[in-house]
């Protein structure tokens, strides 16, 4: 593989590689642990015109019901009505409304995440790591981005008290993106 630049091509669009990204989640379990999960089932597309993603339109859909935690109990709970309904809302979306270059490859992108029939904004700080060309001449572009999320203002407001105080669920999401693009033909 060759390091093509770290530079896009004026007027690009890009595909998400859903077989080289993850959407992964962490929350609190009974105060002192944590369960991660990931989402299987997504798709999105960048559009960007400047050399650093700085005019990026960013589009993902995530089906809802693709939620996985490696325990179907907890899963099948998490797309229930006490989390996120997914009979109701089967997919979550995000779409940029900014994306400010902060230097150093790393970029603020901002947004409005729709899930469980709720929008609000939200900003991944991101790193870009560059592109390179695959060994199948495709030029592929790699981002990290992260950010905390409150369920209970997208309406996941499904708790249980624990005995020695605390609860069972934390409400901060801490959400992960490792995501790969390969570049529109």
């Amino acid at each position: 593989m060759s390091n093509t630049s770290d530079s896009v091509n004026v007027n690009s669009a890009w595909v998400i590689d859903t077989a080289h990204t993850n959407i992964n989640f962490t929350v609190s379990h009974m105060v002192i642990s944590e369960v991660t999960g990931t989402f299987k089932e997504f798709q999105g597309t960048v559009t960007a015109s400047k050399e650093d993603f700085s005019d990026a339109q960013i589009e993902v859909t995530i089906n809802a019901k693709s939620i996985n935690t490696e325990n179907n109990d907890r899963d099948n709970h998490l797309r229930s009505a006490d989390f996120f309904d997914t009979e109701n809302h089967p997919v979550l979306t995000f779409k940029s409304t900014a994306v400010e270059n902060k230097g150093n490859g790393k970029l603020s992108i901002s947004g409005d995440l729709t899930m469980r029939g709720v929008t609000k904004s939200v900003v991944l700080e991101s790193k870009y790591k560059g592109q390179m060309v695959n060994p199948w001449g495709q030029i592929v572009a790699a981002f990290k981005g992260s950010t905390t999320l409150n369920r209970k203002e997208w309406g996941l407001m499904w708790n249980a008290a624990l005995e020695a105080g605390g609860f069972l669920v934390g409400e901060e999401i801490e959400l992960t993106l490792n995501i790969e693009l390969n570049q529109a033909k």
